[in-house]
């Protein structure tokens, strides 16, 4: 939004210059024309002021595309600085995700053991992997299978449906 506003500033700066530009040409050409009999270059007056005005905006259009590409290869420096959040289910004090109001942080997953009991063996991967449904970016995998708990740029939350 920032560089859309400055697009347009520029724009209408170069459009008024360009006036004011093409307006002292024709006034210069004039001048020369009525001193010398004949103007510079033998070119007519009206067209050195027109031409100047088309060269302004010429000049707004290039000025445009260098905006936009300038500020697109801001943003991509800018961007790839950023660290990428963490990837553990709950939303500690060390993870870069936010928690949602209403939605509590992931539990830990997998069977209840009581007392006396053995854990189960862990024998596949507990991590964020991308949403097989495509409803979000990622889904949790708890090592036997996909959870509820889904997470859209960084915010953890609960897939209802």
């Amino acid at each position: 939004m920032r560089v859309s506003g400055l697009i347009f500033v520029r724009t209408g700066c170069y459009v008024t210059l360009g006036l004011l530009f093409g307006m002292l040409a024709f006034a210069r050409t004039s001048a020369h024309k009525r001193r010398t009999g004949r103007s510079p270059w033998h070119i007519h007056p009206l067209v050195w002021g027109i031409v100047s005005v088309f060269v302004t905006f010429l000049v707004t259009l290039l000025s445009i595309v260098y905006v936009a590409i300038f500020g697109t290869l801001v943003s991509v420096i800018a961007c790839s600085t950023i660290s990428q959040p963490s990837r553990e289910p709950s939303a500690t004090a060390g993870s870069r995700y936010r928690a949602v109001p209403g939605c509590s942080p992931v539990p830990e997953l997998g069977p209840e053991v009581g007392p006396g009991q053995q854990s189960p063996p862990v024998t596949a991967l507990k991590a964020w992997l991308p949403d097989p449904t495509g409803r979000h970016e990622l889904r949790y995998f708890d090592g036997s299978g996909w959870t509820e708990h889904v997470a859209n740029a960084g915010v953890i939350s609960v897939d209802r449906s």
